[in-house]
């Protein structure tokens, strides 16, 4: 009985441990683009990616043209700043209007292993992790 409150210290260490390792292994999501799928419940009809790779950056391609912009993230607010984007025209540059306005309203971001959901403005943007 004397040795139950040594036995238990060891045992907290062996599991702080296998935390700490654990999160050294975690994989890092920032790299990766991540593709929109879904606006407010909605399928999207183009195609339009996001890349966190840059630390306070964010860049990717619009339906239409490249963008990039400076990102504030903290936990889980997550807020562009002003979007720079080449000056291409296609034919959803609609599109690509809407889905910078709705980047502009971004307040939130939940990022998973392979999902990344946006949310502000109104909108709820569903990005999945782009593969190659």
């Amino acid at each position: 009985m004397k040795y139950l409150p040594l036995a238990a210290l060891v045992l907290a260490v062996f599991v702080q441990t296998g935390r700490a390792d654990e999160t050294a292994l975690a994989p890092d999501n920032s790299a990766v683009d991540w593709q929109l799928l879904i606006v407010d419940g909605q399928p999207v009809d183009y195609t339009a990616t996001l890349n966190l790779g840059a630390l306070g950056r964010v860049a990717g391609q619009a339906p239409c043209n490249r963008y990039f912009a400076d990102l504030n993230r903290e936990g889980v607010l997550f807020k562009l700043g002003a979007i720079g984007a080449t000056k291409m025209a296609c034919s959803q540059m609609k599109a690509e209007s809407d889905f910078f306005q709705m980047l502009q309203g971004i307040e939130f971001g939940d990022q998973g292993p392979a999902q990344l959901i946006l949310t502000g403005g109104g909108h709820v943007m569903v990005f999945e992790q782009v593969f190659d």
